[in-house]
């Protein structure tokens, strides 16, 4: 093959690869403000009832999310960080118990003893695994119960072996049930099935050094589970005092979660809605953290951190975090590569955002 056959055939590769960097911006932006809005709704006094839909509102965004990121071949994997065992109950459980009360039938969440009160895991890849499970669970039972369990079954002073188990009142898994977990293969009670769901589990389970199982009870109806090992949490750090935060982004929706969390966070905040805006701010007061988001009007988030180190004084040290909705490996170098300190990507999780600013930050001399 000629030289100039193979720039060719690398030019229409480079397009595909920007244009779905641009479409993975454009979906995870608006589906982290939904995300986020839903979190937000849920640390409201709300009815019953109320907690149920903002609950389920979120599960479905971000199976969205999970469906949108596959589609779109992002190559970068989410980060382990601190999973609260009981906030995740609290979170997964009411969606599942909700289809289940709709089918007439009783669900219940169980935290077995010995399970560990936090973990370092991808959340979303755990809600994932139960979704599919219970899903799987919700199809094939007509009658009775479906429940799921957290267990603890192994572990040692670094990490822990926990089973995450759905178990139903079902028509049972009949002959080969491991073959459950092969992409496309369907149950024969399970109507509707795309097939994909247990496979899903199963790659998942892998990936979090366990496998996937499947059995039938001896009192009736199917086990199905995922086994995963997962590391101990570490504590989480703090910021000692209230810090004064400059917010660089242009989306309407998400000036408005970042503003509302970073006040329930109890730290004073600024908003600015262009690169060129920041720059101008960072320059003329003096902020703990700047919030920089990558793709804003005028000046981009990369442009404005190499702007605000390129600054004199005290200014040029400021701690910058990056925002960005194109999760890709090169993306988050190329923004550190530009200054930032640390990055973190869209939908903004409340946790992660926590994280990256709970450390506060030592204000260094201008060199």
């Amino acid at each position: 093959m000629s030289a100039t056959a193979s720039l060719a055939d690398a030019a229409p590769a480079v397009d595909a690869t920007h244009r779905i960097a641009v479409a993975a911006h454009e979906i995870r932006t608006p589906l982290g403000g939904i995300l986020a809005l839903a979190d937000l709704l849920l640390a409201e006094d709300l009815t019953e009832a109320a907690r149920g839909h903002a609950a389920a509102l979120k599960t479905a965004a971000e199976h969205l999310l999970g469906v949108a990121t596959t589609l779109l071949g992002a190559p970068e994997q989410p980060k382990p960080a601190p999973v609260e065992i009981d906030a995740f109950l609290s979170r997964v459980a009411p969606p599942l118990a909700a289809r289940a009360t709709a089918k007439g039938l009783v669900f219940r969440a169980l935290r077995g003893p010995g399970v560990p009160d936090r973990v370092t895991a991808e959340e979303g890849a755990l809600r994932q695994i139960v979704e599919n499970l219970a899903d799987n669970a919700l199809r094939v039972t007509d009658r009775g119960s479906v429940e799921f369990a957290i267990e603890r079954v192994g572990g040692d002073a670094r990490s822990v072996t926990l089973k995450l188990a759905v178990r139903d009142t079902g028509p049972g898994l009949g002959g080969s049930p491991e073959r459950l977990f092969e992409p496309y293969a369907q149950g024969a009670a399970a109507p509707g099935a795309a097939g994909l769901g247990l496979a899903l589990v199963s790659e998942l389970a892998h990936r979090m050094g366990g496998h996937a199982e499947a059995n039938d009870r001896s009192s009736g109806g199917a086990e199905v589970a995922a086994v995963v090992r997962l590391e101990a949490a570490e504590p989480e750090p703090h910021a000692s005092r209230p810090l004064r935060i400059l917010v660089a982004e242009d989306n309407a929706v998400n000036q408005r979660v970042i503003g509302t969390l970073l006040d329930h966070f109890g730290h004073l905040h600024d908003i600015v809605e262009d690169g060129a805006a920041a720059v101008e701010a960072a320059a003329g007061q003096a902020y703990d953290i700047v919030l920089m988001d990558a793709a804003m009007p005028r000046l981009d988030g990369l442009a404005a951190a190499r702007a605000i180190r390129a600054l004199r004084g005290p200014a040029a040290k400021v701690r910058i975090i990056g925002v960005t909705a194109r999760a890709f490996d090169s993306e988050i170098r190329a923004f550190l590569a530009a200054g930032a300190d640390a990055v973190v990507t869209k939908p903004i999780s409340v946790a992660e955002l926590w994280r990256a600013i709970a450390i506060e930050p030592e204000r260094r001399q201008a060199g």
